[in-house]
């Protein structure tokens, strides 16, 4: 099926859609041989319907601990601003250094206001934000981060990947009106750096399902399939947020079902370890603070699964590859990795408050840095 192109995500609402867009770093859906690839998105999969996590699911945990951490920094500035103005004033009365504290005081405000909206995606809303592709109806529902639904009819879809320099390639989906102007778009959970054979396998493989008329193609889009998360039922377990939080380490060039193959634990990973062990925290944090998403009872009427579905994974779920377990001298080095992404993390954070306090006028808070690293000597005793 011949498919058209679409614009940039962040232009595309509200404009034509177009045949020819390379300039704005587009490129057609091309049908290749590639394999379906799951890429291990899937909360449910039966003969009826299928449902991914969103796209941000895979980076989940970032946004939590590094807005905190600038959240933190701001507060500490409105602080010290703050304590700046009122010195100031009492001193000079409305000055204009009092105007200018004050116009930053406005400024450090709106910089948490604009870092609670973004939380707000993460912290205290849904564990995960569904896209169900109904494959008996032909429509896709997808729940955006503001808790509405969007529907789209998979036929009338049109299908691009995005190809601007230095950004993560995706595949997009788009939905216009009689006059082709772009009206909705979402895209589908994974997306790369590079242009390979996972990201157009991936979409071979929702394509193929969405395509499938009969049990045997049906099959070959279920025998694709090593792991179900089947998160409408329940939260996500630690261990499946440590798993999940380590996809960053995985040679995307594979196929990410099978880490046995896909995994990597080299020098790169090491030296990430206190950003891995942060993202692990805010993707817990993240997850503990939400609550489970469900569709309306209209959709879930639509989405009616048989009670004897051959292919409802969820009742009947794959058995994954197993990797070889690990020997005892590298338990010891992961827990090591574990400890010091602990101490390192912890550290980061004690110089930051640190740094913080020695800007403030006439301080003489003690360092948290020494009262930490004097805890865990055990000077206390």
């Amino acid at each position: 099926m011949r498919r058209k192109k679409i614009k940039r995500h962040d232009d595309t609402l509200g404009r034509a859609s177009e045949e020819n867009d390379s300039k704005n770093g587009t490129s057609p859906y091309q049908k290749f041989s590639y394999p379906p690839r799951p890429e291990r998105p899937i909360v449910q999969f039966n003969s009826t319907y299928m449902e991914l996590v969103d796209m941000w699911d895979f980076i989940r945990g970032d946004v939590v601990w590094s807005h905190l951490i600038i959240a933190l920094v701001a507060i500490f500035g409105i602080g010290v601003v703050g304590y700046s103005m009122l010195f100031e004033f009492n001193k000079n009365g409305l000055s204009i250094d009092c105007l200018f504290y004050i116009v930053a005081n406005i400024i450090l405000f709106g910089l948490i206001y604009a870092l609670i909206r973004r939380l707000s995606r993460e912290l205290f809303s849904y564990t995960y934000f569904p896209v169900r592709f109904n494959r008996k109806e032909g429509k896709v529902y997808v729940m955006g981060t503001n808790k509405k639904v969007e529907t789209y009819d998979w036929a009338s879809l049109k299908v691009q990947m995005q190809l601007v320099t230095n950004t993560p390639r995706d595949i997009r989906h788009c939905d216009g009106d009689d006059k082709g102007i772009i009206q909705q778009i979402f895209s589908l959970p994974i997306h790369y750096l590079d242009v390979d054979e996972a990201l157009y396998g991936h979409f071979e493989f929702v394509n193929r399902y969405m395509s499938a008329t009969n049990d045997s193609e049906l099959a070959e889009v279920a025998s694709s399939i090593d792991h179900i998360l089947p998160i409408h039922q329940r939260k996500e377990t630690f261990k499946e947020s440590m798993q999940r939080s380590l996809f960053d380490y995985y040679y995307r060039f594979m196929n990410v079902e099978y880490p046995k193959k896909s995994i990597k634990f080299d020098l790169l990973f090491v030296v990430n370890t206190p950003f891995w062990f942060l993202k692990l925290w805010g993707r817990r944090l993240s997850i503990l603070t939400s609550t489970t998403p469900h569709f309306s009872a209209e959709i879930e009427n639509e989405c009616e699964v048989g009670l004897n579905d051959k292919f409802d994974l969820n009742k009947n779920p794959p058995i994954p590859e197993l990797m070889k377990p690990a020997t005892l001298l590298e338990r010891a080095l992961y827990f090591a990795m574990i400890v010091v992404a602990m101490l390192a993390s912890l550290s980061i954070l004690a110089i930051m408050i640190d740094i913080i306090i020695e800007v403030l006028p006439h301080s003489d808070y003690p360092s948290f840095f020494k009262i930490l690293w004097d805890w865990l000597l055990f000077r206390w005793i």
